[in-house]
């Protein structure tokens, strides 16, 4: 056979390659990328301290509450915006008070004041002596602030609802009174004879107020109140009167111009002389001793329940500088009833150095920004 028919009967193959171009992505998803890790980081960081501001706003808010309330027996243990109501009650009386009170305790915001609290559980230690009273109604609470009457709890049912409401808006007389806030509950249940003629005597009352809160708890009518002097006496008589049912319970009515005194005389004090500590501690000096005392005297003139507040200046952590602060204040209120102020009274608050009034850069600043203040608790608070 020839080369020419042997390479004739051969068969010829031909590969062919194409090269494909790799499918790129967009831009987007690169750039988007380490965007969203960032921010996933940041609030993964983040995060631990707003939920601890939460918890912090959730429990200074109970304290001055159970404060207010004159339960300083009650401990507060948070939990997010939960509050777990721990203490033995001297009554059942007082444990739904301040039960309700911690329900209705209000914080500080930037857009004003609100509710940190969602939930609140009771695991008080009760007494043996101590009963729960059956088939008691949950109650109300009446609140008069910045001008609005903010009405909360239960109601019979709509006629008994529309009589207080009615009540209400005859009062409204601006600025001290614009408009009413209607949260009311209809339990379409019976509820005890004279429980609306009590809830009327709510109205009339906390609406003669600046600011005020009138509640019926536990069988027990209580009103807290500011307003000028000159109306006091006749709107403790009213808060006073004998009532249809159940029994009075905590009258406190502060003149706006005893808390304008007692504050006025207490920042004198302070201003002109510190609390001292030691440093990074909440150990008073000795050489404060002195100042205690009028402090003390200072106190008991005051009407209504303080709050001693804690403050530290700018160097170290927020959260070291908090917990400062709350130790110092309560070695202040401590203090306090060492001499005699009653516990029930005082509250302790430590807000680190997110209140200064010096500033920070400087050692005098810094030295004006460690410091105990001393405020009446306010009604609306």
């Amino acid at each position: 056979m020839s080369y020419e028919e042997e390479n004739e009967g051969r068969l010829r193959r031909t590969r062919k390659v194409r090269r494909m171009q790799a499918e790129r992505l967009p831009f987007m998803p690169y750039a988007a990328g380490p965007i969203i890790a960032l921010g996933l980081l940041v609030l993964f960081a983040v995060w631990p301290f707003a939920s601890g501001v939460i918890e912090r706003s959730a429990e200074r808010a109970a304290i001055e509450a159970l404060a207010g309330a004159g339960a300083g027996w009650a401990r507060p243990r948070v939990s997010g915006q939960w509050i777990t109501l721990e203490g033995t009650p001297p009554s059942e009386e007082a444990a739904e008070s301040a039960l309700q009170a911690v329900r209705q305790a209000k914080a500080r915001t930037l857009l004003g004041p609100a509710r940190p609290v969602t939930r609140v559980r009771d695991r008080f230690t009760r007494n043996e002596a101590v009963e729960t009273p059956k088939d008691m109604p949950n109650g109300w609470s009446f609140r008069l602030a910045d001008g609005v009457l903010t009405l909360d709890g239960d109601m019979p049912d709509n006629d008994v609802r529309d009589e207080v409401l009615k009540a209400a808006r005859a009062e409204i007389a601006p600025p001290r009174l614009i408009s009413i806030r209607d949260s009311l509950t209809i339990t379409n249940e019976p509820l005890p004879e004279g429980y609306t003629s009590v809830a009327l005597r709510g109205i009339d009352t906390v609406t003669r107020c600046d600011r005020g809160v009138a509640s019926f708890s536990s069988n027990r009518f209580s009103i807290s109140c500011e307003l000028p002097g000159a109306d006091a006496a006749g709107v403790r008589e009213i808060a006073l009167a004998p009532i249809a049912l159940g029994e009075i319970g905590a009258v406190d009515i502060m003149a706006r111009e005893a808390v304008a005194s007692c504050e006025s005389s207490l920042s004198e004090l302070l201003s002109g002389a510190q609390i001292k500590f030691n440093s990074s501690s909440a150990a008073i000096d000795a050489s404060s001793s002195d100042l205690l005392d009028e402090v003390t005297e200072a106190v008991r003139a005051c009407p209504g329940n303080l709050r001693i507040e804690g403050h530290t200046d700018s160097t170290g952590l927020d959260e070291t500088n908090r917990r400062l602060s709350q130790a110092r204040a309560e070695a202040v209120r401590n203090a306090l009833i060492a001499r005699g102020v009653p516990a029930t009274r005082l509250v302790a608050a430590g807000y680190g150095a997110t209140r200064p009034i010096g500033s920070n850069q400087t050692a005098d600043g810094r030295a004006q920004n460690r410091r105990i203040e001393i405020r009446v608790i306010r009604v609306s608070e």
